[in-house]
């Protein structure tokens, strides 16, 4: 074996390569990084390269006498050393004794210690004036998994390389090559969920390649695979994404006791779909970033298909719901109740459904927006009106009560730039007298409707300013995220569009950052707050001067603790 057969390893053997040509090789080296990524092989190529009969080469022949006792281990000039049982001081003198010793048939003495970290603190400062000042003829190569349990005096002696995770794709790649020399037959799938199963480590995806073909023989099927390495089937997976997107907690609750049956565990199948939701955000933000997924493209075309229908809140809402029951997972004995509950609750989500077609979202169920919309309207009866303060200029908003209350027959759902558009009203007392006096109550709760996370970010503006159609909403030094979010092309044509259903008129949207000024400011939030409050005292007081609630209260001695209104629909459960 020699450099070019390092995998997944380019930066280590460009360099180790042009220092073995340049002859700049260094005295001590230190390779660290997880298990199985090949430190110790580099290792032992290196002590081929400097030792080989025709070198020292970059490639050593691997035929003479030196190369093939390095690869039996059993050259005297390469002593591998485990750091683990030999971490005392006795076993650093000795080795300060052996290193005078010239090699016998090579032109170096290598010496590997592996598991580095494992030396005591007096070892390490026994090597330290070696390892500063070694023989010429002494090259140290040190290998360790736990790089900050290296002194850093040591770090400083040594040339340090970091040997990186292999990725998945070329895990997969290398695998493939292995099976098809052998002339076994396996999956595209089966060779991603091994590599994958690695985590990173080449030589345990060779470990568990070798277990698989033990199992299953030269013929190995998906399912096998999964016996073998204790995987949740990968359809009860695809089986869970499909009943969020029908919004079937049955469906949901059939896979979690599938699972459960199979005695499959919990914790992974959850982190699994944590995996694949993450996936799915990612891709659809950024389709190009497959390669940075490790993942192959058919089984991401697979998972895309299944949530097609789903957007990019939609997903994040279901995986904040996921990664808050692995939370819970963690401190509950009743693993399997709370993975119900979860699944329960991301198929009740109320999902904004897509088309390819539409740039915002396509036409979700007609039925259910229409409740969605009319109880919108009438639980926000009363618009904030804001003017300008005689002084200052500042804006001061003030609470106005809606005399007509809308129904849910004044609200039409249609289709246009994927909004659920509210029908502009025939009543000129309906429209908005300027682009400043409207309802941003109703915005933020319209906006809310498909991107619930955009209407947070809104409720932290201030409304400022309006001229010639453009309307400025400015956000404060500290919510700059905030302005910067609103402010992408998409979230300000989403904005713009459903400001525009309400007003009944073109707008143009700006946000701005707040300038500084001594006089408080209310931001839409509070706006929303602040009609919230006084329509919920509204309706206390109406409640406390109904004669049969007085009569109650008079009969008991009670008292009013809260009040809310009920917005059931006709035909709904009350």
């Amino acid at each position: 074996m020699s450099f070019p057969d390092v995998i997944g390893q380019p930066h280590v053997v460009q360099t180790l390569v042009h220092a073995v040509e340049g002859k700049r090789v260094a005295h001590a080296y230190l390779f660290s990084g997880m298990r199985g990524v090949g430190k110790t092989t580099v290792a032992r190529i290196l002590a081929k390269a400097m030792n080989c009969y025709q070198g020292p080469t970059p490639t050593p022949c691997a035929k003479c006498q030196s190369c093939i006792e390095i690869a039996n281990g059993q050259s005297f000039d390469v002593m591998e050393i485990d750091g683990a049982s030999n971490r005392g001081i006795d076993d650093v003198r000795s080795l300060r004794e052996n290193i005078k010793i010239g090699p016998a048939k090579g032109a170096r003495r290598v010496y590997i210690i592996d598991e580095v970290h494992m030396l005591t603190k007096e070892a390490f400062n026994a090597l330290l004036k070696t390892l500063e000042e070694p023989p010429l003829h002494v090259i140290f190569i040190f290998a360790t998994t736990e790089i900050h349990n290296i002194p850093q005096t040591i770090l400083s002696r040594c040339q340090h390389f970091n040997f990186r995770r292999v990725p998945v794709l070329t895990i997969i790649d290398h695998l493939q090559h292995i099976v098809m020399q052998e002339a076994i037959t396996i999956s595209p799938r089966g060779l991603e969920i091994t590599a994958k199963a690695a985590d990173g480590s080449l030589r345990d995806a060779l470990s568990l390649l070798d277990q698989i073909i033990a199992f299953a023989g030269h013929e190995v099927a998906d399912h096998q695979i999964d016996i073998v390495l204790g995987n949740i089937p990968h359809e009860l997976r695809r089986e869970m994404l499909h009943a969020v997107v029908t919004r079937d907690p049955a469906r949901a609750l059939e896979v979690v006791w599938a699972v459960g049956d199979q005695g499959g565990d919990l914790h992974r199948f959850l982190g699994d779909l944590v995996e694949d939701v993450r996936a799915l955000i990612v891709l659809k933000i950024s389709p190009k970033s497959l390669k940075r997924l490790d993942v192959s493209e058919g089984l991401n075309r697979e998972a895309e298909d299944a949530v097609k229908s789903l957007t990019v809140d939609d997903l994040q809402r279901v995986f904040d719901i996921l990664t808050k029951t692995q939370d819970q997972l963690k401190s509950t004995e009743f693993s399997i109740y709370v993975l119900e509950m979860a699944a329960i609750k991301v198929c009740q989500l109320a999902m904004s459904k897509t088309t390819e077609s539409s740039p915002h979202g396509g036409e979700a169920n007609r039925g259910k927006d229409q409740i969605t919309i009319s109880r919108a309207k009438t639980a926000l009866a009363k618009p904030q009106e804001i003017t300008k303060g005689q002084d200052s200029g500042a804006l001061k908003p003030s609470v106005a009560v809606r005399q007509k209350a809308q129904s849910p027959a004044d609200f039409n759902v249609t289709r246009s730039t994927g909004l659920k558009k509210l029908a502009t009203p025939n009543d000129k007392e309906e429209e908005c007298d300027s682009m400043l006096t409207m309802n941003w109550v109703e915005l933020v709760e319209r906006v809310g409707v498909q991107k619930p996370n955009l209407a947070t970010y809104l409720e932290s503006g201030v409304p400022i300013k309006s001229e010639n159609g453009i309307v400025m909403i400015a956000f404060s030094e500290n919510q700059d995220m905030c302005r910067e979010v609103m402010a992408r092309d998409n979230n300000q044509q989403y904005v713009q569009d459903v400001y525009r259903v309400l007003c009944g008129r073109p707008v143009e949207l700006k946000f701005v950052r707040l300038a500084k000024s001594s006089e408080p400011v209310k931001t839409i939030g509070d706006l929303i707050k602040e009609s919230n409050d006084e329509k919920k005292q509204n309706l206390r007081d109406r409640t406390l001067e109904d004669p049969s609630v007085r009569m109650v209260l008079d009969e008991f001695g009670g008292q009013l603790q809260d009040v809310c209104e009920d917005h059931a629909q006709e035909g709904e459960q009350q």
